[in-house]
Parts: C-alpha cells; structure tokens; sequence
C-alpha cells in the first residue's frame, strides 16, 4: 500500500511538472496588433528606387517622420483610440526577370541593421522585411532572414507577397501571370517564427503579413493567391495578417477587403491590413489607385462611392 501511495504521489508532481511546463508554453508575450494600429510605408529603401514605393521618396528616417506625423494623427483619431506604431516597410528581396538558374532574387545590402532596424527601434518603429520570393519559396526565405540575425531584433517582422512567386516551369519574369502560395507553406513560416520566438526568448509576438488581392471568396478572374486558404492556422507567437493589396478604385478595394477578410469565411483570421497606393512623379504607367482612399474611408468612418464601407477596421495600412 505504501508502494502504491508512493507511487500516485510520484504521478502527482510529474502531473504537476508537465502541466507546469505547458503554463510556460501559453501566449505570454505582447502582441503589437492585439492593441495597437500599424502603420507602414512601402519601398526599397530610403532614396532608393522611388518608382518601387513612397519610402524611396525620403532620405532618411528623420524625413519620413516629419511627412508621417500628419498620418499618424489621422489614423489615431478614427481607430479606436489605439496607440499607432510606424513601420519602414522594405522590399528586402525583389523579384527580378532571370532566365537562368537562381531564385530571381535581388537582396537589400548589408546595412539593413544600421541604416533602418536599429534607428526604427530608437523611435519605437518597426521594420517589415518583404519578400517577392520569386523562384524561391516562403519557408527558405524566412530561414534566410533568420541565418542573417535579422530577426533576433523585436521590432523586425515578415512579409510574404505571392504575386511574385514564379510557379511555372520555365517562367522568367515573376509577377506575369499572378503567383500562389500553399497555405500549408504560409502554416511553415509560422511554426518557424513561432518556435524562433520561443527558442530566442523575444518579447514580442512576430507579424506575419501576406499580400494578397485575389480569393476564392472574390472569384474575379485573379488566381487565388493563397490556396487553400481555409486551413491557415493560429500559432501562439504569430500574428498573421492578410493584407488587401493591388490597384483599384476604392469600391473595389473595400469589396475585395471585405471578402478577402471575412471572419465569417475565415474564421482563423485576426488580423487585416490594407495597402493604398498614390501617385508619384517617377511613375508613369498609372499604377495606382484611381482615386487613393481617405484615412475615413480606411476605418470605414464614411462609405466609399458605391455605398460599401470596411468591415471592420484595419489593424495594418501599408501606403505605396
């Protein structure tokens, strides 16, 4: 009898131990989108290629602060009374043309941690590092970033933008025709960055954004960008984010958002962004919406033309 009891005391504080080490397991970390509005601005990089996003229009960080202030008010005044966070949203990999062997990749320099991470975290910024993946694929890319410890920092997160992804046997430029992700790859990512989060001790929660603005909730002819989009999955140290990306007027983009991000499609879904895009002198093919939304229009404050509204509110706008 004394054996037995021994023993059920023994299976007691191994219950206890393991339950123990699962408590450690739970969400405990902050999540910046639980409580915050993100915003970000899109481009290679300060000065660099202007054509590509609005970032290239400044020189430097202390530029781009003084022209966002004025965006960082309007956002806080319509959002629900959440705190704003900026963002310096980089194309970190950019899809190129190659016809030869090689990702079609072409890398931002060295100076990523200088020139952009550590400044952005002096302000309270974050960092998005995009990647158009080309003939790559989202896992080996997020294991890129990891390799070159640019995601040991807490205010640097990821992006994912399918449109680039070459998925064609003897495709050469990325982008023609539309690419795809699996959602089983986008599920990768996230066990990656979870575990990384996990392993590495960070404070906060990693961001996942992916790109997308076509749906099989939409059915416009665009290819479904994320395929099998109902089995994404929550990963406890990952918030992921399906952005609303691609030209249009504001009726489409709210109809497209709407769809694209409904919790009642998808009911795995937290978190949504949108991306607006504005003219600019460098550009001069028209890529850009036809007229760009309002910061209203945006948290669906007033409608757009057509009557739609958005629904609900972004937790992320991207401006290009």
């Amino acid at each position: 009898m004394r054996v037995l009891r021994g023993f059920a005391v023994v299976l007691f504080f191994a219950a206890a131990i393991g339950i123990s080490q699962d408590a450690n397991r739970l969400p405990a970390r902050v999540g910046l989108l639980e409580t915050k509005t993100l915003f970000t601005v899109y481009g290679r990089g300060f000065g660099v290629a202007p054509i590509l996003g609005r970032l290239g229009q400044y020189k430097d960080i202390d530029e781009m602060a003084a022209d966002t202030r004025s965006w960082v008010d309007r956002i806080s005044a319509v959002n629900g009374g959440k705190d704003v966070i900026t963002g310096i949203h980089l194309i970190y990999a950019l899809a190129t043309p190659c016809t030869s062997g090689g990702d079609c990749l072409n890398y931002l320099g060295d100076n990523i941690v200088s020139k952009y991470i550590q400044p952005a975290a002096e302000r309270g910024w974050v960092v998005i590092l995009d990647d158009q993946l080309g003939r790559s694929n989202p896992v080996a890319q997020v294991k890129r970033m990891i390799d070159h410890g640019l995601l040991k920092y807490d205010n640097v997160h990821v992006a994912l933008d399918p449109e680039f992804h070459v998925v064609l046997s003897g495709q050469s430029d990325p982008g023609i025709p539309i690419g795809t992700v699996q959602a089983a790859q986008i599920n990768d990512v996230q066990e990656i960055l979870d575990q990384y989060v996990e392993s590495e001790n960070l404070k906060t929660k990693k961001i996942l954004i992916v790109h997308q603005f076509g749906d099989s909730a939409v059915r416009d002819g665009v290819p479904f960008m994320i395929q099998d989009k109902k089995t994404l999955r929550d990963y406890d140290n990952v918030e992921l984010v399906i952005d609303a990306d691609g030209l249009g007027s504001p009726c489409i983009k709210v109809h497209k958002y709407d769809l694209m991000t409904s919790s009642r499609t998808y009911p795995f879904l937290h978190f949504r962004g949108i991306k607006v895009f504005f003219p600019n002198r460098w550009e001069h093919a028209g890529h850009y919406d036809k007229p760009p939304m309002t910061v209203d229009q945006v948290f669906g404050i007033v409608p757009v033309p057509g009557g739609l509204c958005m629904e609900p509110k972004p937790n992320l706008i991207i401006i290009a």
